[in-house]
């Protein structure tokens, strides 16, 4: 009877939320229902692309299964562009989440980093920063073009060499 107890207690934690005990191997209490590990939605990289080319027809709703919002945007040409700039704005800022709430999965890569960097005018407007949620940057190298051109050629450079990171501090990898 002891050794139950003592296993009870050592296969158990507590919900940082609602302070019930639950397994420890649990990814959601099942008490009051909140996921205990990160869970993300689609790609940030393709709802931002989808966004961009095709904000308009509602394209990057539809994708992340946002069905009735698309359908309006695709009737309303994105609310005559309004609601398609809004949501790139969102996608950019990290603010646009799937039809399930959760937010985009923006895992950044050295490929797409350096993508994001090299390609003209979005390196110029920052859009590397974005993708690694330096976002005050990224407005501020948006509104300056790049510190014309010189932002982007280091930012470029300190990611070819590998001490490029995001804005948790993280270098960016693979």
């Amino acid at each position: 009877m002891e050794n139950q107890t003592l296993e009870a207690a050592v296969s158990t934690r507590t919900c940082p939320f609602c302070g019930e005990q639950i397994s420890e191997t649990a990814q959601k209490c099942k008490h009051c229902g909140e996921w205990l590990i990160k869970r993300y939605g689609k790609s940030w990289v393709i709802t931002y692309l989808l966004c961009s080319f095709f904000g308009a027809l509602g394209i990057h709703n539809f994708y992340n299964k946002k069905i009735g919002i698309g359908i309006a945007q695709l009737l309303t040409f994105g609310g005559l562009g309004i609601w398609w700039i809004i949501d790139c704005i969102m996608i950019l800022c990290d603010c646009y989440t799937d039809a399930d709430g959760l937010k985009l999965d923006r895992k950044p890569t050295i490929g797409g980093t350096a993508v994001f960097c090299a390609l003209g005018f979005l390196g110029a407007a920052g859009f590397h920063r974005f993708y690694t949620k330096h976002i005050g940057l990224a407005f501020l190298q948006l509104f300056t073009l790049g510190g014309f051109g010189i932002w982007t050629l280091i930012d470029f450079i300190m990611i070819l060499t590998g001490k490029f990171t995001d804005a948790d501090g993280n270098l960016i990898k693979g």
